[in-house]
């Protein structure tokens, strides 16, 4: 087209030629200024201030498990916290991201750390990221999965010890092991869990699919990069660090993977489990952290079993426990951090417990706790990270602490912070 435009210019007459010239000088300026204005308007918010960029979705050209089933009614999941990573999603639907993002796990198609929030998609009801299990001072490798309101479950960042696994089917990543924009994986998702290296997710006729490292198939655990099937009947799920869990329709928990620190919860913690057993019964919610495991009984008891450092399980010791043993009762809901545990009890009362080196548990101290202490009140979701908590009221509103890695137009509260502090309103409600 230039080339074109200069062969034109040399035909025309001068008055002609001097116009056409300055015609295509205009232009030049004129995109110059769009780009220039579109820049600043990105980079004045680094102060703190909210940035309206949505990230671009990736095309998968592979076929998509789920198509044509009849659609799944929506879970909502709207707080997500990893290690140095938060992600929320708002009333109106849109996601938003901020923290550390080396491998693209912010999902804004860059490799550039955030501290304030960048708007990622739009329609979004869940997400879910892995923990990890690395050192805070190394680098995350975080891998993250999002679900829209229509079922589409979206995907994206890595986890470079598997390459492509747990990103999806797409061969690209094959050796670059990482994705920096949200990639369509499957429809009609139910319910969904991002783990280490893996992803885990329930179509609408309860078929659960996996895919990633440690992925159970009849040759046992295996690496899938395409999400292939692994249970039927299935109602919840939670990806894990090294095992997995899952919920049947008659509230059996059955488990798979590493079982070094009694995670599948058998007395012998010299096996790994290539294929589901089952763990125990009557139980309506599980949460797999890293070494740990927590469930909920219909009666509202919560159990928990597996790695104790750091009073993680809440017991008051710092003993593995290879079964599951009572812990809290009236519990609604529970979330596992990569050191400190959180839940919430039926009266909205926030408790926590574990390590606290960052003051993540929220409670004005660094000292670990062996068992739970009461947090805050009125409570509804909670996500407990690698070394910081999110946590949403009844109001909507977004409450943060520990290493937060936010900074906000009025404060920095990117340090530790021993108290939850108000950072957002208007958070997804059911």
């Amino acid at each position: 087209m230039i080339e074109k435009t200069s062969e034109n210019m040399k035909k025309a007459p001068k008055p002609m030629r001097l116009l056409l010239i300055a015609l295509f000088l205009i232009a030049i300026l004129t995109s110059s200024v769009f780009l220039w204005v579109t820049e600043f308007s990105f980079e004045r918010n680094l102060s703190g201030q909210a940035t309206d960029t949505v990230g671009e979705i990736v095309e998968n050209y592979a076929p998509i498990p789920g198509y044509g089933l009849e659609p799944p009614t929506p879970v909502i999941s709207p707080i997500a916290a990893g290690n140095a990573l938060s992600m929320v999603i708002t009333e109106d639907g849109s996601l938003w991201a901020w923290g550390w993002n080396n491998n693209g796990q912010l999902g804004d198609g860059t490799d550039i750390d955030r501290y304030y929030p960048v708007k990622i998609m739009s329609d979004m009801v869940a997400v879910s990221l892995n923990v990890g299990d690395i050192p805070l001072s190394g680098r995350s490798n975080t891998l993250v999965a999002a679900l829209a309101s229509d079922g589409t479950l979206f995907t994206w960042g890595t986890d470079i010890r598997e390459m492509d696994y747990g990103l999806g089917f797409f061969p690209d990543l094959l050796f670059t092991g990482l994705l920096s924009s949200p990639l369509e994986v499957m429809n009609n998702v139910s319910d969904f869990s991002a783990g280490n290296g893996r992803i885990l997710a329930i179509t609408s006729d309860g078929t659960l699919w996996g895919w990633g490292t440690s992925v159970p198939t009849d040759g046992g655990l295996s690496h899938q990069p395409a999400p292939v099937q692994v249970m039927s009947d299935v109602i919840s799920v939670s990806a894990g660090g090294m095992a997995s869990k899952s919920i049947l329709s008659d509230n059996t928990l059955w488990g798979w993977g590493s079982n070094r620190f009694g995670q599948i919860s058998m007395n012998n913690q010299n096996l790994s489990y290539s294929t589901p057993v089952e763990i125990m019964d009557d139980v309506v919610n599980i949460v797999t952290g890293t070494s740990r495991n927590f469930a909920i009984t219909s009666d509202g008891t919560l159990w928990g079993w597996g790695s104790n450092a750091n009073g993680r399980l809440g017991d008051g010791t710092n003993e593995t426990r290879y079964y599951p043993i009572r812990m809290l009762s009236d519990v609604l809901s529970v979330s596992a951090g990569l050191e400190h545990t959180m839940a919430i009890t039926s009266d909205g009362i926030l408790w926590g417990w574990g390590y606290n080196r960052s003051g993540q548990l929220g409670d004005g101290t660094t000292e670990n706790r062996l068992s739970p202490i009461r947090i805050k009140d009125d409570v509804v979701y909670v996500s407990a990270g690698a070394a910081h908590t999110l946590a949403v009221t009844s109001d909507g509103a977004l409450w943060a602490w520990g290493s937060t890695r936010l900074n906000l137009p009025d404060r920095d509260i990117a340090q530790n912070q021993m108290y939850p502090v108000r950072v957002m309103d208007g958070i997804l409600l059911p």
